[in-house]
């Protein structure tokens, strides 16, 4: 087995933004907290390959974007189990709130997932006996609520593992060259 060409796995990640089984669809998105290291799930939403960037939803109040205005470097991790295949992914983090872009987005949102953004209480708050996580706000707050966090791709870590031998490689983006360089590395 050799390992894949950046535009490959580039393919795969445009794939998994697009089909709900896909199994890089769901990614672990770590972020550097004030307690230290963070990691949650996200849904992997639209790939710009040309600008080397992934798209993800966020609620504006989430505890993950207090951190990435501390610190922008992010690490994601997707799992494929059927084809034991791993890929990090390292980069930097920009969100988004107020822009004719994220108007795009939002209008591609289902009405059912707009309530996601639309409740009272910001996410991760302690539920109080008056307050319901659910109490629903108005579609303009929702507005408001719904940002969208791109990550502009640094490096790709991609891992084999095989019965026979596994297989790992990191490609970096050389800025210089404009390309990706691969590193082969033991897995």
């Amino acid at each position: 087995m050799t390992l894949p060409a950046p535009d490959a796995l580039w393919r795969q990640l445009a794939r998994a933004s697009a089909d709900r089984r896909h199994p890089w669809r769901v990614v672990a998105f770590c972020t550097q907290g004030a307690d230290g290291p963070q990691a949650r799930s996200v849904i992997l939403r639209r790939v710009l390959t040309d600008e080397r960037t992934l798209v993800f939803y966020t609620d504006a109040r989430s505890g993950k974007v207090a951190e990435l205005m501390v610190c922008p470097r992010v690490a994601l991790l997707m799992w494929d189990p059927g084809h034991r295949q791993q890929l990090r992914v390292d980069g930097l983090a920009a969100l988004e709130c107020n822009t004719a872009a994220v108007e795009q987005h939002w209008a591609g949102v289902p009405e059912a997932a707009r309530r996601d953004y639309a409740s009272a209480a910001a996410p991760g708050a302690v539920v109080s006996g008056h307050m319901h996580a659910g109490d629903p706000l108005d579609r303009a707050t929702a507005r408001r609520h719904f940002s969208v966090v791109t990550v502009q791709v640094q490096s790709l870590d991609f891992l084999q593992l095989d019965r026979n031998a596994h297989h790992r490689g990191r490609y970096g983006w050389d800025a210089e060259r404009g390309r990706w360089e691969l590193m082969p590395l033991v897995p």
